[in-house]
């Protein structure tokens, strides 16, 4: 139909979400304030491997800095950083330099700085309190306070996190939450909360039967598809969401400890934890020189990543042989 002379055209924006719960959150409740303001609003999921070459232009972004392979540039982003309590809504120019629109001190996640946002241009939307609660819970990492229907979204995220089709329907369920206060979940979100189960089941029985490879005094938690463990190979895609609790457990029980992890189809990374007895430093001093132009290491105060810079050259065969040398020149315990 064409449209009447008198009629103006909608103004059209994209909403890009970062990867967390609370950054999906945000980006409904901003598609719905703004939709509330006449634009017409379309939606973003990009998924962790996007990060590396993503371009937001002319656009609004939720829980995405302009870091790694991230530009923003004639946008508006919205942060919330745990570290410094305090939420921030940045205006991006047309060279990609930032200044700062708001600074909140009063917010606990990225919701709330959509919410304060749309307050200062007049779309209000109500949130449902309980999804609130839920999010800062989770940015908290005060699980045992979600709601029942927190524990279902938390599991779902956990084990889909980085899934395009299960990052919208999450998306869905929130916006659908936002507008009609219903929080009544979809059966398509409590089958996939079967499915995350199933995966602490998985990781419950990994953990008895103690299916860790020793390399020398050291263990290494290996989470790969070409594992020659049958049931770590067949049961990968219910690992993966865990890996990172893997290493925290086997450190606990001797240090350092080691992960390979299939981050993609035969793309592996390593990282070590480190709790006692030997430095961080230490293990970054022991990769051997070979292997430095060859990878990113990137380092907190207990652990270490080692990335393959080239995905064809991050093996399963390439990983195990870094983890052995680095464990080579290691003192023993």
């Amino acid at each position: 139909m064409a449209q009447s002379s008198q009629e103006k055209p909608k103004q059209t924006t994209t909403i890009y979400a970062g990867l967390t719960w609370d950054d999906i959150v945000g980006a409904a409740l901003l598609s719905a304030g703004l939709s509330k303001r006449g634009y017409r609003v379309f939606i973003d999921l990009p998924v962790r491997e996007d990060f590396s070459n993503l371009r937001i232009t002319k656009s609004y972004a939720v829980g995405i800095q302009p870091k790694g392979g991230v530009s923003i540039v004639n946008s508006i982003a919205m942060i919330y950083s745990r570290s410094k309590g305090v939420g921030y809504v940045f205006k991006y120019d047309d060279a990609g330099r930032s200044e700062i629109l708001m600074k909140l001190s009063t917010v606990s996640s990225a919701t709330e700085v959509v919410r304060e946002y749309l307050a200062t241009i007049s779309a209000d939307v109500e949130v449902p309190q309980q999804l609130v609660d839920d999010v800062i819970a989770m940015n908290n990492g005060g699980i045992s306070k979600l709601s029942k229907i927190g524990r279902v979204i938390y599991g779902v995220h956990k084990l889909k996190m980085n899934d395009r089709n299960t990052r919208l329907v999450l998306y869905n369920y929130a916006y659908n939450s936002i507008v009609t206060k219903n929080l009544k979940l979809p059966e398509e979100l409590l089958a996939l909360y079967n499915e995350y189960t199933k995966s602490v089941s998985l990781v419950d029985e990994l953990i008895r039967k103690d299916r860790f490879i020793t390399m020398g005094p050291y263990k290494v938690a290996l989470i790969s598809s070409r594992h020659s463990d049958e049931f770590i190979a067949r049961n990968v895609s219910y690992l993966k969401p865990f890996a990172f609790e893997l290493l925290t457990y086997v450190c606990r029980q001797s240090s350092p400890a080691f992960l390979v992890y299939e981050e993609h189809p035969n793309v592996h990374e390593v990282r070590a934890c480190v709790r006692y007895n030997i430095s961080i430093v230490k293990i970054v001093d022991s990769i051997p020189k070979e292997f430095l132009g060859r990878v990113r290491i990137s380092t907190t105060a207990n652990s270490v990543t080692i990335e393959f810079n080239d995905s064809a050259d991050a093996t399963l065969e390439n990983a195990l042989d870094l983890v052995t040398q680095i464990i080579s020149r290691l003192p023993k315990p």
